[in-house]
């Protein structure tokens, strides 16, 4: 394999054969996440939690094999067979570091990122690092393994100083590795909730600091390449990937910028080509008709393709999906969505990761089996979940008892507020749907799902998480048509 480079908006490899970076990200694995992996709350807690039901061997145990079958090498042979040229590999620093132990790097989180990125190089697949939880938080949700919803990382300069520390030991032992594209700094940053999200700084309110964001962006770069010269560097736009307006012009030669776009059109039920109601999501889709050339127009609006425009630098669109979990005849309209923002993007030159390769059967190119033992495990506690909302990625669009009640308290709160003249119904709700539903909630349902294990013995845990194995998951067989035919455009 080669090193890659950047040349106008272009990839290329070094003997200068354009190359567009184009796959799937992998949540999950050494990242996991509440609806990927089939729990309530955050990876750090369940962690916590789970040893403190089955002790310490059995706990390690436990989420060892559950990350040793969702990534083997069958699962990379068969993202390659689509014909995709990259995996984006979704990675926690708490695989490299403990809190209690700084600048001290853990040997097993290496060695399991390591067997990966080779076999990437056996099947001629490039691996893109996405740090997507980094120390002190990029931002205040759970998938930056984040469970008190706060983001420190931005005003504290101890937090920033490991941060630097870790990219440059990444940088230090992968340095040399042409199957890694690159080093994605941070995921989905939020630079202005360093105590949360409050209706006066989300959505509508949410103001960048690029005060602070620009001179940190440097500075991780100038750090990564004080080890590493060789590697591409993808600088994702602020607010969720969709803030560029006020980014640093860009200053290295080697850099590629990132966006996350998950259109409106991507969560149902609703017909595609079609009229969609505005929705929070990580950003606010506004109420619109979505068809082909919406999907165009959509994309030059953005602020990460006017800025790839503006400086002649690629892009690449990190994430993006459908969902395929709102009744089977809905599905069609999920896929057709997907078909056209893929078309779309290609026609625009774009370089595109999907969001997800597995999960328990959301947005995945495969699924576990609702048959298989483990999703029937833990199925009391995601039907509770379902009725909280506590897994807020599957609870945009679905009403549940949980939704109804943070409704009443939101109209309620908001009647005593004087400044509820600056907030959106829909925003306010939203943060109090973070804070209770997909915070707290979360959180109290750990147990309840760590009880279900509680009886299990070595043998009966490797048994369980052989769902987790792609032989006896489940192939989205219409998705992965629609990709192949994509990916070879």
């Amino acid at each position: 394999m080669e090193f890659l480079h950047t040349n106008g908006k272009l990839i290329e490899t070094e003997s200068h054969r354009p190359l567009y970076l184009r796959g799937t990200c992998v949540g999950g694995w050494m990242n996991m996440e509440n609806f990927i992996n089939g729990y309530p709350g955050t990876e750090i807690s369940l962690r916590e939690q789970m040893k403190k039901r089955l002790g310490e061997d059995l706990g390690t145990l436990f989420f060892e094999e559950m990350l040793s079958n969702f990534l083997a090498e069958e699962d990379i042979q068969f993202i390659k067979s689509t014909g995709a040229t990259c995996i984006r590999l979704a990675l926690n620093y708490r695989h490299f570091e403990d809190d209690e132990h700084p600048y001290v790097y853990k040997e097993e989180g290496f060695a399991r990122l390591k067997k990966i990125v080779d076999l990437c190089e056996k099947h001629e697949i490039y691996a893109i690092f996405d740090m997507h939880a980094i120390q002190g938080w990029q931002n205040t949700h759970w998938h930056s393994d984040n469970d008190r919803g706060i983001s420190l990382f931005w005003t504290d300069a101890c937090y920033q100083e490991r941060y630097y520390a870790l990219m440059q030991e990444i940088a230090r032992r992968f340095k040399d590795s042409p199957a890694v594209a690159g080093y994605e700094l941070f995921n989905e940053p939020s630079s202005s909730c360093r105590s949360g999200d409050y209706p006066f700084n989300m959505y509508e309110n949410f103001i960048s600091d690029y005060t602070r964001f620009n001179p940190i962006v440097r500075k991780s770069v100038n750090k990564i390449r004080e080890i590493d010269n060789k590697h591409i560097i993808f600088i994702e736009g602020d607010s969720y990937g969709h803030n560029f307006a006020g980014l640093e012009e860009p200053f290295d030669d080697n850099l590629v910028y990132s966006s996350h776009d998950y259109i409106i059109s991507s969560f149902g039920p609703g017909k595609y080509p079609g009229f969609y109601e505005q929705l929070h999501n990580d950003r606010i889709e506004k109420s619109s008709y979505w068809d082909y050339d919406q999907q165009i127009r959509h994309i030059q609006e953005t602020e990460g393709w006017q800025f790839s425009e503006k400086y002649q630098v690629p892009l690449w669109v990190g994430e993006f999906g459908s969902q395929y979990c709102t009744g089977e005849e809905d599905n069609a309209y999920r896929l057709a969505s997907m078909d056209d923002q893929l078309k779309a993007m290609n026609e625009m030159g774009l370089n595109w990761t999907t969001w997800t390769f597995k999960d328990c059967g959301t947005m995945g190119w495969v699924t576990l089996s609702p048959e298989g033992e483990y999703l029937k495990k833990v199925a009391p506690v995601q039907r509770v979940k379902g009725l909280l909302a506590a897994e807020n990625f599957t609870a945009w669009r679905g009403d549940c008892p949980g939704k109804e009640f943070t409704k009443k308290f939101t109209e309620y709160f908001m009647s005593l507020l004087t400044e509820s003249k600056n907030y959106s119904f829909g925003t306010f709700q939203k943060c109090v749907n973070y804070a209770l539903l997909t915070g707290f909630s979360a959180g109290v349902l750990q147990p309840e799902y760590t009880a279900l294990f509680e009886d299990c013995q070595a043998k009966d845990i490797k048994r369980i998480m052989k769902s987790f194995a792609l032989e006896n998951c489940i192939v989205n067989e219409p998705y992965i048509e629609i990709l192949k035919k994509r990916l070879v455009q």
